[in-house]
Parts: C-alpha cells; structure tokens; sequence
C-alpha cells in the first residue's frame, strides 16, 4: 500500500470548511492562548519555565524528547513510567503512523476496535499488515466485545488498537473488559496499542481506569497536547511503554522520520503539564456547562436524535432518525455553514450509517448548537415530524 492511496478523510474535509462558522464536529479542548498559559506557569510558580521559555537554545532538541519533557511526562502515569519509557513525536498523527513503521511487518494482522480514528487503521495498512475490523455498538453502550477479538486472532497476530476514550462516541472500556484484553494480548503475545489522546477528561474522574502502558508490558500509550488541555500547536505527541526494547525501536524509528522538535513546543508542554489541573478543571467546566445544554436538546428532538451519554472527551455519537441518511444530512448542514463529522469520516460499517459526530469541549458550542437547531427546525414538517 502506498502511503497516499488511502488519503485522510478527515483531513480532507477540515481542508475544505477551514474557514467554517460552526465548528460543531471540534473534538479538542478549548484551545490556550500563549498569554492565558503563561498566566497559568506563573499562578503555579514556576517562572524558571517562563525564563528557560525566553532564553532557550535554538540548536536541536535531542532526538526521542528531551530529558526535562520525557520526565514531566511521566509524572501523568503511575511508577512503573519514567522517563526512559517515552519517546516524543512531533504530534499524535506522527506517533501512531512512526509506532506501526516500527514493529510491524509485511503479513502481520492486525485487530482494530472501530468506529475510530482513520489512521489507526491505514498505519498498519501501510506497514504492510492486513485487519480484521471489530465495531463497537451503541446496544452495548459502545463497549469492545472481548469474545470477538478472542475470535479473530490468528497465527500472525501482533496489534491489538483501540481508542480510550473513545472517539467517536466518548464512552469508556471498563477496567475489567481491559483487564481481559490485556490477558488476551499476553496470552498470545500481541502488541495493545491503546490511543488515550483524550485521557484526563472523564466526566466522573472515578471512571477513569489504568493507562495501558501502566498495565502491562505489551502495551503503548498515545498522548498528545491537543486534546485535554488545549495546547495542539505545541505539536508534542508522545508513546509510553514499560518496554524499553520496544522504546528503542521506536526511538530509531523516529530517527528516520521525525528526527527532533520545536524547543519551544517543548517548554510549552512542560508548563501545560506542571499547570494540568487548572487546564483541566477549566476545560471540564466548558465541557459540562455544553452537555447540559445538549442533554436538553436531546430530551426535546428525542424524535430525531438519539445518543449515549458520553462518559469522557469532547465527542458524542449522534443517531439521526430523519429521512436523510447521515452523510446526507452532514452534507446539508455543510451547506449552512455547520460541520459534523458524517459516519463516511470513520468508513462506518453498515449498522451505524445513521451516525454522525458532534463536538462539545469549546466555548463555541452553544453558537453552533443554535444554528444546528434553527436548521433541524426548519426541516422539520418536511421529516413528518409529528408530537
């Protein structure tokens, strides 16, 4: 497979609607401004990051992150991640595209979990594997069915992938579905990557279950700025992994087609990660204060709409009931200046064609909303609504 025949579909329609009005498909945190998070370094104290952010070097960042950054990373997981057991990329994308480069090969499977982010899947695609695709269901409030994935393993299995949270529908695994996937993993020697990018915004933080990297020594943990905190442009991804055999591919892997990053980014993540909480709790406050605003929705269009709560992130999994089919729908609200993410972004498998994306972790919410409603509203004689 060619790295290009599969191009993202995502990327291509944000390409098309940049300058959109509504952004209502915004999946990251209330972005920061440069000013607001130097507020924040200070509030903590921690004006040596503002000076080092102010007189740093301009010569190369060391190749897998620098020591400082790699630390400050590892004070989100429990004591069996330190410093050693992270590699920095330059994003997200990056890390997760770079990690299948690196311990995949031509004729291995692969297991994704789906609905899911388009690239989890082309990477190993591209890394010459072949997939076998299980989607999650909203009957089973979008938990993985671990007799399934038992089911598709096979002789040549290394890579279990899945989103936690998960995108799109913001539900959680339960602790006890991934203590099985982990036995399962163990049990027949395969790889778990587990994409937590929006880790840290659990709606009850009770919730909130172990890293994967925290539970075994076969799994790798995505992270990046953007989704918790609001901080993409500081362009840091990151894997932890317990394994440093495994760090170590990744870190030559990363040679070949990262090399090292912005300084800048870096000291930018530090201060991020030494202020999370505040971040954090501003963060879940916009979060709340628009779910309820969209749980009324809901009640009131109950009609045309139906969803499951989502127990963590900025996304929710919409089911359209309308005449329309969801792309078709999508494709309307485009037309008014209005995006969401069709089910066609996530190639949904037949059962959840109806689906689409909306997001909810912006102060730009309740704008969008409005204008989600005017048009719902207008439409809806011509749907045969009836009270």
């Amino acid at each position: 497979m060619h790295l290009l025949e599969n191009p993202i579909r995502s990327d291509q329609l944000l390409e098309k609607t940049f300058d959109i009005e509504h952004r209502f498909y915004a999946s990251s945190a209330q972005p920061m401004t440069l000013k607001e998070l130097m507020e924040f370094t200070k509030e903590n104290g921690d004006q040596h990051l503002i000076d080092l952010y102010h007189d740093h070097s301009m010569g190369y960042a060391e190749n897998a992150g620098s020591p400082d950054l790699r630390q400050e990373i590892a004070t989100l997981y429990d004591a069996s991640i330190s410093a050693e057991n992270i590699v920095i990329f330059p994003g997200a994308q990056t890390g997760m595209t770079i990690t299948t480069q690196a311990l995949l090969h031509t004729g291995d499977h692969a297991i994704i979990i789906t609905p899911s982010y388009q690239s989890l899947e082309e990477g190993v695609r591209y890394a010459g594997g072949s997939v076998t695709r299980i989607s999650l269901t909203p009957e089973d409030k979008w938990q993985v069915n671990v007799d399934a994935v038992k089911a598709a393993i096979q002789n040549n299995t290394k890579y279990l992938v899945f989103n936690d949270p998960h995108n799109p529908s913001g539900s959680l695994m339960s602790a006890d579905t991934k203590k099985q996937l982990v036995a399962l993993a163990e049990q027949h020697g395969i790889l778990i990557f587990s994409d937590e990018v929006y880790r840290l915004l659990e709606i009850n933080p009770a919730e909130r279950s172990a890293s994967i990297a925290e539970m075994t020594a076969n799994g790798l943990a995505l992270g990046t700025m953007a989704k918790p905190w609001g901080a993409g442009g500081a362009c840091i991804g990151w894997i932890a992994c317990q394994d440093l055999t495994i760090i170590e591919k990744l870190q030559k892997a990363q040679h070949l087609f990262a090399v090292c990053f912005s300084r800048p980014g870096e000291i930018q993540a530090m201060m991020v990660i030494r202020a999370s909480d505040k971040i954090i709790e501003r963060n879940m406050k916009i979060i709340r204060e628009n779910l309820i605003l969209l749980d009324e929705f809901f009640d009131e269009y109950e009609d045309l709409f139906e969803w499951v709560p989502p127990q963590a992130g900025g996304t929710g999994f919409v089911n359209f009931k309308g005449p329309l089919t969801a792309d078709e729908f999508g494709a309307k609200l485009l037309e008014q200046g209005i995006l969401v993410f069709p089910p066609y972004i996530f190639d949904c498998d037949e059962a959840l064609k109806q689906y689409f994306r909306i997001g909810f972790s912006r102060r730009t919410m309740p704008a969008a909303l409005i204008a989600f409603k005017k048009f719902v509203d207008e439409h809806r004689a011509q749907w045969r609504y009836r009270k």
